[in-house]
């Protein structure tokens, strides 16, 4: 792996995965000289689907990810057989920085660093980058602090440790909202109030949607089949929380009131997503259930906001 850094910040990746085309090259000649040798059947196709995972796992000769300082933009470069495959996306898309450090091997005591980015862009699409994979985890964790350094005034802020409940928001306000929960409730969008969670449901509702420890729960939305509380939408003191499935992306995974009282809430027309921009939304799983989440969310925000703009 080849970095290089400029004056004016601009940092630069390239990597050859010479090890992934030398097992590629390498399995082609063993499964030519089988078919010389008339190996059987089986043993070839075998070969065959293994060199295809490998080339659909990865086609390019080398990868550059330059991420540009003065342009707040991340730029990739494949290097493919028939020509190059270029992709640019700014530093605010990036959703989050996933750098791993994982064992390989019969005994799995070979490391490997891999360093993913995770991005959603403005139109809700998502999509990776991958940097970098490499058998050195003490460069990799060296590039990955680096990355995660030019990242970090871009990437969403974390989850707070104690609920950011807003002045404006007074005592009247959580029997406002619960009201509206109730009133946008139906029988597959129902909203369960604080005092209807039992003590294991509401432990999982705190450890999945990382509330603070001190949030204060006005109602909670289960997207679970078994409704056991690992995912879902909870509206609190301090702004709304969820969890997406796996298939979801999102910038951020909570918002708190006063970021979202002016945010533009929208549905998505292809799924059951609702979109709170820029770029977070919010994976409801059906869609009867987008209609009335919509709903409370803009009718939510017309009774915050008066509250706020009262006590301005």
């Amino acid at each position: 792996m080849h970095i290089h850094e400029t004056a004016n910040g601009n940092y630069a990746i390239r990597q050859t995965p010479v090890l992934h085309w030398f097992v590629v090259l390498l399995l082609i000649a063993i499964s030519a000289i089988g078919y010389i040798n008339g190996a059987p059947l089986w043993m070839r196709i075998i070969l065959c689907v293994i060199i295809f995972a490998m080339l659909v796992r990865n086609s390019s000769f080398s990868i550059t990810t330059e991420f540009l300082a003065c342009e707040y933009t991340i730029r990739t470069q494949h290097r493919k057989l028939f020509g190059f495959k270029r992709r640019e996306v700014n530093f605010s898309a990036v959703s989050k920085v996933d750098f791993a450090i994982e064992h390989w091997g019969r005994l799995r005591q070979t490391p490997r660093a891999n360093l993913t980015l995770w991005t959603l862009d403005s139109d809700m699409n998502d999509d990776i980058i991958e940097v970098f994979v490499l058998a050195n985890p003490q460069e990799g964790q060296m590039v990955a602090d680096r990355i995660n350094q030019i990242l970090a005034p871009f990437l969403p802020p974390p989850v707070p440790e104690s609920a950011s409940v807003p002045a404006w928001f007074g005592d009247e306000t959580p029997v406002l909202l619960a009201e509206l929960c109730r009133a946008h409730s139906s029988e597959t969008c129902f909203f369960v109030a604080a005092a209807d969670l039992n003590e294991v449901r509401r432990e999982a509702v705190f450890r999945e949607m990382s509330l603070p420890t001190d949030e204060h729960i006005i109602a909670f939305l289960d997207l679970t089949e078994a409704k056991d509380g690992e995912r879902g939408l909870v509206i609190g003191h301090g702004g709304l929380y969820w969890k997406n499935g796996f298939f979801t992306g999102s910038v951020s995974t909570w918002i708190s009131w006063d970021a979202f009282v002016d945010a533009k809430v929208s549905t998505d027309p292809n799924d059951a997503d609702v979109w709170i921009a820029p770029s977070t939304q919010i994976g409801l799983g059906d869609t009867s259930r987008q209609a009335p989440v919509h709903g409370l969310l803009v009718e939510s925000q017309r009774v915050l906001r008066s509250l706020r703009d009262q006590q301005a």
